[in-house]
Formats: C-alpha cells, sequence, structure tokens
C-alpha cells in the first residue's frame, strides 16, 4: 500500500544510542518525533485553535498508547489539568453493588473511556459513540473542553451538517 505524501511523516534514519536506556511505558523517541511533528504549535495559544486541532489525529490500536500520547500532548498544554471521575454507583440499586467500584474503575475497553480522565481546557475529546446523530454528535466527531463543564463545540466539519 502506498500513502499519498501529505499522509507520511519523515522518519530520518538515525542511529541507535546504544546507552539509551529503555524505560516500559515510556513514550519512545519516535512516539515523540510523531508528537512533535503533529503538535508542534500545540503550547501557542494563537496557532493551536480549534481548526490546529480538529486537522490534527494521531490514531493507534491499544488504550494504552493512546493514553500514553494524550498524557504526552496535555503535558505540553499550558494549563493545569482536571480530573474527572465516572460514575460508579446508582442510586435506589435494588440489586445491591453488582460490581465492587475498585473493578469498575479498572475496566479498561476501548468502548468506553477510563474512570478517570485528566483534561485540560481547550484540549480536543473524540466522541467514541453515536450519542445523537440528528445533532452531529457521532463517533469520531471531536469536540473540546471549556473551563468550568464539559462542553462539547463540534470542531470537525463532517459533523457540523
Amino acid at each position: 500500500m502506498k500513502l499519498p505524501g501529505d499522509m507520511v511523516i519523515p522518519n530520518p534514519v538515525e542511529d541507535p544510542d546504544e546507552d539509551e536506556e529503555i524505560v516500559p511505558g515510556a513514550i519512545t523517541k519516535g512516539m515523540t518525533r510523531l508528537i512533535d511533528y503533529m503538535y508542534a504549535d500545540v503550547n501557542n495559544p494563537e496557532i493551536a485553535t480549534d481548526e490546529y486541532f480538529a486537522n490534527r489525529t494521531i490514531l493507534t490500536t491499544t488504550n494504552a498508547v493512546v493514553h500514553k500520547i494524550n498524557a504526552a500532548v496535555a503535558d505540553r498544554l499550558p494549563d493545569e489539568a482536571r480530573e474527572y471521575l465516572s460514575t460508579d454507583s446508582v442510586e435506589d440499586d435494588v440489586n445491591g453493588d453488582f460490581f465492587e467500584p475498585e473493578v469498575l474503575h479498572a475496566v479498561n475497553l476501548n468502548v468506553i473511556p477510563p474512570h478517570k480522565l485528566m483534561l485540560k481546557k481547550g484540549i480536543p475529546i473524540m466522541v467514541m459513540r453515536n450519542l445523537n446523530p440528528d445533532l452531529g454528535l457521532c463517533n469520531g466527531m471531536r469536540v473540546d473542553l471549556k473551563d468550568h463543564v464539559i462542553h462539547a463545540t463540534i470542531m470537525t466539519e463532517d459533523s457540523m451538517s
């Protein structure tokens, strides 16, 4: 398969650094170069607009890599991260607690977000389900985070029609 030139990121051949320590779970040099290429101006508010984020996406196959990339890009944004937790209990649950909260917190499926999300104002969020197709809230649509609430502003044009 041959990809168009505008879809390929240059990867110059480099001699591997034999002294480099490989740390399990750490972002590799190649991943850092990819993030540098895709999000070089992420910390410049005059450049990193909704359109800037709407035109950039890194796709990967596992949640573990997604979380690493998200954390690395978020670290480059200037604002303080806020913690958002999922709901782990139900009011008036007649069956009792079917699963302990600790079990629910550890679930890591690609169809649901993790229990704890660390997000920053202005960070793009990708919708992972068809929440309301009539309103354009569809799988793959990107939205951004506002200051005091999670307020969805549609960032991608294909969902605006």
